[in-house]
């Protein structure tokens, strides 16, 4: 059941079994105000709790730079994370997001992997239903520009969240999740249903320099660093429990300091472990961090006048019904 190291071609024979092996997916009714979620940056540091029925629990605490949001999805609830890829860019509360084979939106989304805003492409790997639904590789703007031809090793091989469908003893397939670089092989008697590239790794060490997120010259002297990996900023993430539970999390910026709040990558990393994380990895930032949470649009950036910005994305993560 292993599947070959380039995803880019598929055995339609694995494709069939996977369709045979996946669960169909419920909708669910919900009952939750969306006024009960507060906006980003009003309170003080004091965690709240957002409960439902089946205990997921939306948390959200202020901090003086900023507002974190984060979701975990136990290992055993009734919901999963997958990805999802649109055609073209869209807000985190758009129509275009849905629950796969349904009308319905889910409950839960994040924004995703990078993406080109000049032509709408992506430019992380995702993986959906058995089928490399975006590429890197094929990205003018990524693999023609000379500034990044020197990274493009490191671009390719950035971590990404999987999403797998495994074999256990006796015969019964479970949901299993991992948080790995692209190139890591897929574990024996398991498929790949899905998988988001972003970066980089936060748990247990963070991958910067590895996944070509910053350099330095001969002399130490730091020569690239595209999303300010120890600058406040809006940042998204997702990360894993050792029971298997995923963890979503989104810091906000705070309107009350344009120019000096949000969180640096290790402050998302610490706080996803004191959550529980053993491994956890940043998702796409800055004015894409958004997230969509029963009927409610949480942004994370804002503006110079202290306005939260609103930005269309190319992936995002969502929680949707096993």
């Amino acid at each position: 059941m292993r599947n070959p190291k380039s995803r880019s071609l598929q055995n339609p024979l694995r494709i069939m079994m996977l369709s045979f092996l996946t669960l169909p997916l419920l909708t669910l009714g919900l009952a939750l105000s969306p006024s009960s979620i507060a906006a980003p940056g009003n309170g003080k540091a004091t965690p709240q709790a957002i409960s439902k029925p089946d205990g997921l629990q939306l948390e959200q605490k202020t901090f003086p730079q900023g507002t974190l949001y984060s979701l975990k999805i136990p290992a055993k609830s009734g919901y999963k994370v997958i990805p999802s890829l649109s055609k073209t860019l869209a807000s985190v509360d758009s129509q275009l997001w849905k629950i796969p084979g349904t009308p319905d939106k889910p409950l839960f989304l994040i924004n995703g992997g990078f993406f080109d805003p000049n032509n709408s492409l992506t430019t992380s790997f995702v993986f959906e239903g058995g089928v490399l639904s975006g590429d890197p590789r094929i990205n003018p703007q990524l693999v023609n520009n000379p500034k990044l031809v020197p990274y493009l090793p490191k671009i390719f091989n950035r971590t990404e969240f999987r999403v797998y469908l495994c074999q256990k003893n006796g015969g019964q397939f479970q949901t299993q999740y991992d948080i790995v670089s692209h190139n890591t092989p897929i574990p024996g008697q398991c498929l790949l249903q899905q998988s988001l590239g972003a970066g980089p790794l936060l748990l247990p060490g963070l991958g910067d320099k590895t996944e070509g997120f910053v350099d330095y010259n001969a002399a130490g002297k730091l020569t690239r660093d595209p999303i300010g990996v120890c600058s406040r900023n809006a940042r998204s993430a997702v990360g894993l429990t050792a029971a298997g539970d995923v963890i979503l999390m989104m810091g906000a910026q705070s309107p009350a300091k344009p120019n000096n709040s949000g969180f640096t990558l290790a402050d998302i990393a610490g706080l996803m472990k004191a959550r529980g994380a053993v491994k956890a990895m940043a998702l796409d930032g800055g004015s894409s961090s958004s997230l969509f949470f029963n009927g409610k649009t949480i942004l994370g950036k804002v503006n110079k006048d202290g306005n939260f910005v609103k930005r269309p994305v190319k992936s995002v993560l969502m929680a949707v019904p096993r």
